[in-house]
């Protein structure tokens, strides 16, 4: 089965969003405690922060988030949370928080919280402020920081907050370079062990589950293979319905979201060739046909968790001939 490598940017938005609040307590454990009011829904505002950065030249890559939270004094506050994601230094990064800080503060004239958490492996590498001076204007812009790589696995795992799982997943990430894939499968299945048996509600499981699974692909496909083997087999001894049902529920959202995504991409080339040039129209092919293979490991993936091609055909969106294409892919 070809490996399907997820953007490390839609994981940590995902999970940010998916667990926001277990999020806040890890990071900000006194405030969150005293002054966040939880009767009132958090509202992230990601369409803000597009607009903000559409005016801007940078080609932004980072996993941002901008949420609104409600405070027990009955005022607001904007949380403005930058996860960098990127495995080397990005200089203009410090500019960049200021920069959507006063853009930020100038469209909504609210109370802000800027954090930057740093998954990258460079240890020197953690600006912490923007520092502008010229004649006798001076400017220092300071914002909280988190550097995965200056904690240790003990460090990291905060006693009954299931996002130290999401932290530990990324500092064993951190220590790919050093360790073989054996090494990294056993870090992955220990940690899928201890998600199943922490107790957490089946929904928080499942991002979890979704999150030590994606964020380290490893090279080889045998040991990919053996990574869904070990989960199955564990799932299997929980004898946990409901575990199991989650699991499926994954294998779902992943395949409703490759399949329309997929959809897409069908459409945008049939619509787009005749007016483009030869060479384009191959690359439009050929992305497509790269697409269809990853969207057949998914059929081939459910097809042996035993799902109907009836559930398979309506949940990625497919027809009986692409189904049939993707079975015959198995026996080849």
């Amino acid at each position: 089965m070809e490996n399907i490598i997820i953007s490390k940017d839609l994981l940590w938005k995902g999970i940010v969003e998916s667990l926001f609040e277990d999020f806040l307590y890890y990071f900000f454990p006194d405030w969150t405690k005293n002054e966040v009011d939880f009767t009132k829904p958090f509202e992230f505002l990601d369409k803000e922060l597009d607009k903000i950065y559409t005016t801007t030249k940078e080609n932004v890559k980072n996993a941002d988030k901008l949420v609104k939270v409600f405070l027990k004094n009955g005022t607001e506050k904007y949380i403005l949370l930058h996860i960098e994601v990127q495995g080397y230094e990005d200089k203009a990064f410090d500019k960049r928080m200021f920069t959507t800080f006063y853009r930020l503060f100038d469209r909504f004239d609210k109370n802000i919280m800027a954090f930057a958490l740093y998954t990258d492996e460079i240890k020197d590498y953690k600006p912490d402020s923007f520092v502008y001076k010229y004649q006798q204007t001076n400017l220092i812009y300071q914002f909280k920081t988190f550097k995965v790589l200056d904690y240790s696995l003990t460090e990291l795992d905060v006693k009954d907050n299931i996002f130290s799982l999401v932290m530990l997943s990324v500092r064993n990430a951190l220590d790919k370079n050093g360790k073989k894939d054996l090494a990294q499968l056993k870090w992955k299945i220990d940690l899928v062990k201890r998600l199943l048996k922490s107790g957490y509600n089946n929904e928080k499981i499942r991002y979890i589950l979704h999150f030590i699974r994606s964020y380290i692909n490893f090279e080889s496909e045998k040991i990919n293979q053996e990574l869904e083997s070990e989960i199955n087999n564990i799932i299997k001894t929980r004898k946990n319905m409901g575990i199991e049902e989650i699991i499926k529920q994954e294998a779902f959202r992943q395949g409703e979201v490759k399949g329309e995504a997929i959809g897409e991409a069908r459409g945008e080339a049939k619509g787009e060739a005749k007016g483009k040039a030869e060479g384009e129209a191959k690359a439009k092919a050929e992305a497509e046909i790269k697409r269809e293979k990853e969207l057949q490991s998914i059929i081939v993936a459910m097809l042996e968790d035993g799902f109907t091609d009836e559930k398979i055909m309506k949940l990625l969106h497919i027809d009986n001939e692409f189904l049939l294409k993707a079975k015959k892919s198995i026996k080849n």
